[in-house]
């Protein structure tokens, strides 16, 4: 195991927190690390949260400063958040996506509202402090919805609001019924994405989601996270895939993948695992998930291809039962089967990582990486287990943090051993740093 070093810590490049790790080696072998820079306060939303990337050219020995890849206009405890970040490289083109959650100033994931945020015809929603109905069109002008009356307000492409020329605002700003004369974002949460075309060196501007992938009953919508994949055997090879959660209308949770067959130009949401899933005896889905069956709740997960084409869902969740779940999609992951739990993939409910790893001396071989807390109560004793067939077995483990151990990415380097980055404790201020470390299987079968 190579030497532990902090690569997102507090007080870096002025964040005073950081939290979220994610991780990828690209096919240039250039390690892309991502977190949340939230700035004055370690908290998830509502925060002023930012989206910040790391890159290492070394594999993982020296790493540039951090780079700014998503921030929206505002500051502060209510300020507007772009969270939970998850990354994916399309092996064909050569592009590069994060995708993460954002929300406007005031919303986090249980205050969020119901609804897509946009109209059918595309054009982003808007209201002002008496809840009535505006849209954005592209060119910036903002619609009254109730007669399509083009109004004295424009928004320019950051987000800055104005009246009759004057800047008064942002759209981003917390809901305010005192606020005369104001347009707000809807308070719900917006599933976006950024790309790049140059191994993270330049990003693009955010793409709205939403209106492919959010149904208008849901409030909430959040990527992972952690890391997609692409697809590499059967029918649907090449499908990119990032795996998502979203609430209900009763803030209950689930969880599913969402994927495209046209390299990231569009996308399409599969069913979740909760989808037709058996509960006492009756179906019930995501939409219906409610007060009566907590324990049925999935949220942040992990997305494995098999050697078969079979793809996996590997889930944190609230059953209680101290370890992961999973289920099995045969169709690319638009739909699932039933949930089962891996008992030797012991969890606290927390975020964990999973990949599968490519052994070019045994290409047949089904190897997955799994990385976690090792406690079915606690989030501590940072640990990497190892399957060599798909997931059946787990013969293999290492502890190798046995302190506070949070949520974590792992990448396969260019080497053959793991690359890992997961959230501990700073001694000093007792806030989340985010380790990177190098560790190699033979390490973790001695």
């Amino acid at each position: 195991m190579k030497n532990k070093v902090s690569i997102f810590y507090p007080g870096l490049n002025g964040s005073k927190a950081y939290r979220i790790p994610a991780l990828i080696n690209t096919k240039k072998n250039i390690l892309l690390a991502t977190n949340d820079a939230r700035i004055v306060n370690q908290r998830d939303n509502p925060n002023k949260i930012n989206s910040v990337l790391r890159r290492s050219f070394d594999q993982g020995k020296s790493w540039e400063p951090v780079q700014t890849t998503v921030s929206f206009l505002g500051e502060g405890l209510q300020g507007p958040a772009a969270i939970d970040t998850c990354l994916l490289e399309d092996q064909e083109t050569g592009t590069i996506f994060i995708m993460y959650s954002h929300s406007p100033g005031g919303v986090g994931c249980l205050k969020s509202t119901q609804g897509k945020g946009f109209l059918k015809t595309g054009e982003k929603q808007l209201i002002n402090n008496l809840h009535q109905p505006f849209y954005l069109s592209s060119d910036g002008s903002v619609y009254e919805l109730k007669n399509n009356k083009k109004t004295a307000y424009i928004v320019d492409s950051e987000g800055r609001l104005f009246l009759n020329g004057e800047e008064i605002g942002t759209i981003y700003e917390i809901f305010d019924e005192e606020k005369d004369n104001h347009l707000f974002e809807i308070s719900t949460s917006f599933l976006q994405l950024i790309k790049s075309n140059d191994q993270g060196k330049t990003w693009s501007k955010p793409v709205d989601l939403n209106l492919q992938v959010k149904d208008e009953w849901m409030r909430f919508i959040g990527s992972g996270p952690g890391v997609g994949i692409q697809l590499k055997h059967g029918g649907y090879k090449g499908r990119l895939l990032f795996p998502m959660y979203y609430t209900n209308g009763t803030n209950f949770f689930s969880c599913g993948l969402i994927y495209s067959d046209d390299h990231g130009v569009t996308w399409q949401r599969g069913k979740s695992p909760n989808d037709g899933r058996k509960m006492d005896a009756t179906d019930f889905s995501s939409e219906l998930l409610g007060n009566d069956s907590h324990k049925y709740e999935l949220t942040e997960n992990q997305v494995v291809e098999l050697n078969d084409g079979t793809v996996v869902l590997y889930m944190r969740n609230h059953y209680y039962k101290g370890c992961v779940c999973k289920a099995e999609s045969h169709d690319g992951g638009q739909t699932f089967g039933e949930v089962s739990f891996v008992e030797e993939l012991t969890n606290p409910i927390c975020q964990f990582s999973i990949i599968k790893y490519n052994d070019s001396s045994a290409p047949e071989k089904d190897i997955l990486v799994f990385v976690g807390p090792d406690s079915a109560t606690e989030r501590k004793y940072g640990t990497v287990k190892l399957s060599f067939d798909g997931g059946k077995t787990w013969p293999y483990e290492k502890c190798f943090e046995h302190g506070e151990f949070m949520y974590s990415s792992v990448t396969q380097l260019g080497n053959g051993n793991l690359g890992i980055i997961y959230e501990g404790e700073e001694e000093k201020s007792g806030l989340v740093e985010s380790i990177y470390l190098e560790l190699s299987l033979e390490e973790i079968m001695a």
